[in-house]
């Protein structure tokens, strides 16, 4: 779909998790209007970095939509409530449930001006249950989760570096999925207003479904990536760069034994019988990854590269993102999309992983989206769209 040639979808919501849920659809076709605090926007639009003038977030999370500046405090809220509720196809509130109710915005309030309405409600510990009125933010959030690496740091515990959090992503992509979900099960006869629950919280949780699996069932915890075994780590090459050798199935690694030059006697060494892979965990093991690492470090990463793709080895070079981004294989697919400012700057911005497509030859590179709107641009003519009447002027 191309942008406006799908649902019609109003964001109330601010922060992270909603507008990453109205951008993935926007990406889909979705038409979406951005209800906004006239002062701030909606949370991300100062949020660093800032680039050219221009936040990153704001720029990730806000392009191609609309934006209808409007203060909840004021006497036109509950006028543009109604409208927006009676023009959607789906709002999202991203709020506790106790501050949806207070702000006139909850699903028993607006699914009255709509009975179709699909009413998405994004909060960070859900409706139900002892923590549902706590306040989240971005780590606590995955705290709450079990999600949060700690080092002690000089002073006091710190987070690991590098860590991303989980939930708040996550809680957009499965709230654009449930947005479609009900929107599919309304038009195929099988409810009309709906009510959709996005827990962050829950979305963390989700996150560890391989270790919550585990822990649930076996009392035991999930096997640690960060060395599974010889035959499924990491090495170096001779020009210095790492790479993820992983031939850890018996049709892998019998061919890996015989391209790396490993005893032969190796190939027929392994248990395979109960899932197929042995990462070579283990003393039985240990004397193992020396003698890899000496024969990786016998050929440059293009060699091994080159080598191993033919043999359709599991086989990858750790890159940096700026690596991965700049990749020939990024611009085949369309990794980046961009759009240009009134100002004639162009930015780039992630291109949602979907495609959708009459045929399976390469689809084209997705096109241009609008940039993000100041605060408010769009102001006056939804409000005329939506029919109601403008703010009186102070005279």
């Amino acid at each position: 779909m191309t942008s406006g040639t799908g649902p019609r979808i109003v964001d109330f919501s601010t922060h992270l998790s909603g507008p990453l849920a109205t951008h993935l659809l926007t990406e889909l076709g979705a038409t979406v209007i951005k209800v906004e605090n006239p002062r701030t926007g909606d949370g991300n639009r100062g949020i660093f970095p800032v680039g050219g003038g221009l936040g990153m977030m704001d720029l990730a999370l806000n392009s191609g939509a609309r934006s209808l500046a409007v203060d909840r405090r004021s006497e036109q809220w509950p006028r543009v409530v109604e409208a927006c509720a009676r023009w959607a196809d789906a709002v999202v509130v991203g709020a506790r449930p106790i501050d949806a109710r207070r702000r006139g915005m909850d699903f028993t309030t607006m699914k009255q001006f709509n009975e179709n309405l699909i009413y998405c409600s994004i909060s960070g510990f859900g409706d139900h249950g002892p923590w549902r009125d706590l306040t989240a933010h971005g780590q606590t959030i995955d705290g709450y989760a079990g999600l949060v690496p700690v080092d002690e740091g000089e002073v006091q515990p710190v987070t690991r570096s590098g860590w991303r959090t989980a939930g708040t992503t996550l809680g957009g992509v499965f709230a654009a999925m449930g947005i479609l979900a009900a929107l599919h099960r309304r038009d195929q006869g099988l409810g009309r207003a709906q009510y959709l629950g996005v827990s962050l919280w829950q979305a963390a949780m989700w996150w560890s479904w391989r270790d919550l699996t585990m822990l649930a069932n076996t009392g035991e915890e999930w096997l640690d990536y960060s060395d599974l075994g010889s035959r499924y780590s990491l090495y170096r090459t001779a020009d210095g760069h790492v790479a993820l050798v992983a031939p850890s199935e018996r049709r892998f690694w019998e061919p890996f034994v015989e391209l790396a030059g490993l005893p032969a006697e190796w190939k027929g060494v392994g248990d395979w019988a109960e899932s197929g892979m042995d990462h070579g965990a283990g003393e039985a093991y240990a004397h193992e990854r020396p003698v890899i690492a000496a024969a990786m470090a016998t050929r440059t990463l293009d060699e091994w590269t080159a080598i191993l793709a033919e043999a359709e080895i599991p086989f990858a070079p750790m890159l940096s993102l700026q690596e991965a981004m700049e990749s020939e294989h990024a611009a085949v697919n369309g990794v980046l999309r961009e759009t240009t400012t009134a100002e004639g700057r162009t930015y780039r911005l992630p291109a949602s992983p979907i495609r959708l497509s009459d045929s399976d030859a390469a689809a084209p590179a997705p096109g241009p989206l609008s940039p993000p709107p100041a605060i408010g641009a769009d102001t006056e003519a939804l409000l005329a769209e939506l029919g109601v009447a403008a703010p009186a002027q102070a005279g």
